[in-house]
């Protein structure tokens, strides 16, 4: 049976997920899981508190789906398939993905620093991918961590205007521009 603390993190994700970090309150969750207000303060500080611990989470979850992926062989495909899996979340949970990536957080992890950036459970996965696509050759030798940022910033680029509607075009052919942008990039990247 889950504790009171795993209880309010499951609550905490489930309001995160459907309605966004806004609708995420000391209250709501407290209900939501049948606890007072002065009860939920006794498992975290604050509200950041509690959204900072069920980001970790869900960042280490999703680090944990990247890893256990099937690994392509050619590393041009894996690296896209991995940016595949960056856009699969930023559409299967919109929300969330927002808060992990975008939303201003206190906590987050700050880049371009290095520590920071091998810190990272998803973006240190990016950099192995883009190191393994220059150790092969496929990529010309540069700074593994700024070319994953490009990468990644060009992903969260078109993610930011496909869920701001800016983007005329359904699901499936979001996911084949988000290909055809990092092939482009990728181009540019050839050794």
């Amino acid at each position: 049976m889950p504790s009171t603390r795993e209880k309010v993190a499951e609550a905490t994700r489930e309001l995160l997920e459907a309605e966004g970090s806004a609708a995420v309150s000391m209250r709501r969750v407290a209900q939501s899981v049948g606890i007072t207000p002065m009860a939920l303060y006794r498992h975290y500080p604050n509200r950041e508190g509690l959204l900072n611990e069920v980001c970790e989470e869900a960042f280490a979850k999703v680090a944990d789906q990247w890893r256990s992926r099937e690994q392509q062989r050619d590393s041009w495909a894996d690296l896209l398939a991995i940016g595949s899996l960056l856009v699969d979340l930023a559409i299967a949970r919109p929300h969330l993905y927002r808060y992990m990536f975008i939303d201003q957080r206190d906590e987050a992890r700050q880049l371009p620093d290095s520590s920071a950036a091998a810190q990272s459970p998803t973006l240190s996965i990016v950099i192995s991918g883009v190191t393994r696509c220059m150790d092969e050759g496929v990529f010309r030798r540069d700074d593994p961590l700024a070319v994953s940022l490009t990468l990644v910033a060009q992903l969260q680029g078109l993610i930011a205007l496909y869920q701001g509607g800016r983007l005329g075009v359904d699901e499936n052919a979001f996911r084949d521009l988000c290909h055809d942008c990092l092939r482009r990039v990728f181009h540019g990247l050839a050794a």
